[in-house]
């Protein structure tokens, strides 16, 4: 999916919605920078310290708003931009070394690499994040949400439940077979299929429903590599209509990866996406966004490719 302007509504729910993320993007770098400037001022300057906070946190947010799908990058621009910011005393000192008419030359190009090295060490502080967050053994934690909607929970329960022939948003599923199994097709708009690139990826996996009452609803996931899921979800009536609340138990989750789910608040953007169907809302969630990086628009920009045409000839 190429890259997509938010709208106001987006901005404002991508913002809530990652807090998590922005919190802990913004806190790393502020803690270094502002301890820094406590004990050694004449490195970092208190006021200088306080403005290069603001202005990470300033770029912490510009870049979960525009690019909302991709954590380990978000965190890898904070880390990588504190670098910079910590460097730039030692910079100055450096292009001090040069005579006096250069000075200004030689910062200019310093700064210049300092800046083109931060893009390499963000890039490779990423691969090293991506490598952390999925290696490790599996880790069984369930993971709980909750979400009021203005409907009954009839309503509710029939755009929620994960059931045998029906259509919802991007989940289509197919016939129960004898075994109670069904397949379930996702399609993930964020992530685009290495074969049709204009495609999004299908995520395919098999379901069953294990229980499925008025108030609840138990499903068995069961993923291509064999890890079995279980969700349940619960339907209650509340005096603004009713409360859904979903409970997981994932089979393949690492520790990383229950750190990047809590991150990005998943399990609530899947309930907001459930939520805006069912009430016609504009679609706000990054489940529904483009996967587009930082780094894929830098790469784009320094080395852009002919049209298919072009290189055709």
């Amino acid at each position: 999916m190429p890259f997509v302007w938010p709208t106001s509504e987006q901005i404002v729910y991508r913002v809530m919605r990652l807090r998590r993320l922005i919190a802990v993007a913004v806190a790393v770098p502020v803690l270094v920078m502002l301890g820094i400037a406590l004990l050694d001022p004449a490195v970092l300057s208190p006021e200088r310290a306080t403005i290069a906070s603001m202005a990470v946190a300033l770029l912490v947010v510009g870049h979960v708003v525009l690019f909302p799908n991709v954590t380990l990058e978000t965190i890898s621009l904070s880390l990588s931009v504190t670098g910079l910011v910590v460097a730039m005393p030692v910079i100055k000192i450096v292009a001090g070394w040069a005579p006096a008419a250069h000075q200004s030359a030689a910062l200019v190009i310093l700064v210049t690499l300092a800046v083109a090295a931060m893009g390499l060490l963000m890039a490779v502080l990423q691969i090293v994040l991506n490598a952390l967050a999925y290696a490790g053994p599996m880790v069984r934690l369930r993971l709980k949400t909750r979400l009021d909607l203005p409907c009954s929970t009839m309503v509710a329960r029939r755009q929620c439940a994960l059931q045998p022939q029906t259509r919802r948003g991007r989940v289509l599923t197919g016939v129960e077979d004898d075994n109670g199994f069904f397949d379930v097709a996702v399609a993930s708009h964020h992530v685009d299929d290495p074969e049709n690139p204009e495609q999004p990826l299908i995520v395919k996996v098999d379901a069953k429903v294990l229980s499925a009452t008025e108030d609840r609803h138990d499903v068995m996931i069961v993923l291509p590599n064999g890890s079995v899921t279980v969700t349940s979800q619960t339907f209650a009536p509340s005096h603004t209509g009713c409360t859904v609340q979903v409970t997981d138990m994932p089979g393949d989750f690492t520790a990383g990866m229950h750190a990047l789910f809590w991150l990005t608040d998943q399990q609530a953007d899947n309930l907001t996406e459930m939520s805006d169907v069912i009430l016609g809302n504009e679609t706000r969630a990054n489940g529904l966004a483009h996967g587009v990086s930082l780094l894929a628009v830098a790469g784009a920009i320094l080395s852009p490719r002919q049209p298919m045409a072009s290189r055709a000839k």
